[in-house]
Order: structure tokens, then sequence, then C-alpha cells
């Protein structure tokens, strides 16, 4: 049984490089569980995976709005795929209005303008506004407000298109989560976007290839805890 245990750690090494290249584990601890990230939910999705695409979701709801501002909200699509994060006061009061509605639309990316030279929008934009109720006017936040985006392979930033510009927002980085979060006070058209000039494919990794990496996994941890045990076992007499 000494040989298990060295038989098991090469075992487990291997089902882990083989995990990693197929793309199942990159970047992403082994405590972590062998799921795959969520599918994302594309209006226009690639040719490879337009069969089993779920259309995005798109969300409107109401803020409370009293005479200090607005009340601390967050506001989400249904498929977690964007975002906004109001903190307490970030829209002003006004007079008449009991309330904000903010909605959250998905866009079709070859029905807005192109991004600028060298930049890529991965995945679909989201037309963000927030009026006034009941009056519908725009309002203008006095307070910088966060917008997260969920991407499908890869971006660095967040683009803003107010009016026919688009603009580079300040942006941080939620990789684990395939998420760009930025801060704003204006609203409009917002895209996750990378440096690439042609979009990154996602690939679609087939469920065989989750079960066996976890079978093979499983198969290396059996030998080793029996071993362990074995040796734990108090001797009598």
């Amino acid at each position: 049984m000494r040989a298990a245990g060295p038989a098991a750690g090469a075992l487990l090494v291997v089902a882990a490089c083989g995990s990693v290249a197929l793309g199942l584990l990159a970047g992403v601890p082994l405590f972590d569980g062998l799921a795959p990230p969520p599918a994302y939910r594309w209006v226009r999705p690639p040719p490879e995976l337009r069969t089993g695409n779920k259309g995005p979701a798109s969300v409107s709801a109401m803020v409370a709005l009293t005479v200090a501002g607005s009340a601390a909200a967050v506001v989400t699509t249904p498929d977690d795929q964007a975002q906004v994060n109001l903190p307490a006061g970030a829209f002003p009061p006004s007079a008449g209005q009991t309330g904000l509605g903010v909605a959250i639309q998905p866009l079709d990316p070859a029905e807005v303008p192109p991004p600028p030279a060298g930049t890529a929008i991965q995945g679909n934009p989201y037309r963000i506004t927030v009026a006034y109720v009941p009056s519908g006017a725009t309002a203008t936040a006095v307070q910088p407000v966060d917008v997260t985006l969920r991407y499908p392979v890869d971006a660095t930033h967040v683009l803003l298109l107010s009016g026919s510009t688009w603009q580079l927002l300040p942006t941080t980085l939620e990789s684990a989560a395939l998420a760009v979060d930025a801060t704003t006070t204006g609203f409009g058209v917002f895209a996750a976007a990378s440096s690439d000039v042609t979009p990154a494919r996602p690939r679609r990794i087939p469920a065989w290839a989750y079960a066996a990496a976890g079978a093979a996994l499983l198969a290396a941890g059996i030998p080793t805890l029996a071993s362990r045990r074995k040796r734990l076992k108090p001797r009598r007499g």
C-alpha cells in the first residue's frame, strides 16, 4: 500500500493537467469544484452556439425616492448578466417625483455603433436608463453608480455609448466571475469590451469531459484515503 500514495498523487496530477487542457480548471482552484460557469445568453449568438442559446433577460425596477434622494438599491437582470448598484443618495430628489424607474435592456451588438478602433464588444451591449416617476424625465446621478456586466470569454474594460460616442470607463476586472465592473454618473448603452479586433469565440465543452475529469479526481482520492485510514487504525493488544 506504500505505493498507493505516490500512484494516487501521479493520477491526481494527470487528472488536473487533463482538466486544464480541456479548459475545465483554467485559473480555478481544485476546491472550487468542476461546475462550469453559467452559459452566456446571447442576443446574437455565434453560429456554433445558436443551438441551445437562451435569450438574455431584461429588467425594470422601481427605486424609492425621498427628500434625501434615492434609496440604496441593486437592480439585476434575472440571468445575472447585467447589474446596477445605486448607493443611497445617488440621485437627487425632484419636486413632485416619488421614485426612480431603472431599466436594463440587452441589445444586438450589430445594432449599435462600432466600438473604438482596436476594441471589440464582448457579448451583449445593455441599455441602462434611469428616469423619475411619474414624469419620466431622465435622472442625472450626483454620485458614482456601479455597473457590472458579465462577458462570455474575455473582456478588459467597460464602454459607455452616450449619444454617438463611446467612452472608456474606469474598470475593475472580476475574472473569476467573468465580469467587468465600472463606475459612472452617466447612462446610455454599456458594453464589455476587449482589446482584440475580433471578438473571442467561446468553446462549448462537452458534458462527458466534466464527468471524465471528476471520475479521475475521485479515483485519485480513494486510494489515498484508504491508505490514510489504514495508517491511523489503532493497534489491538
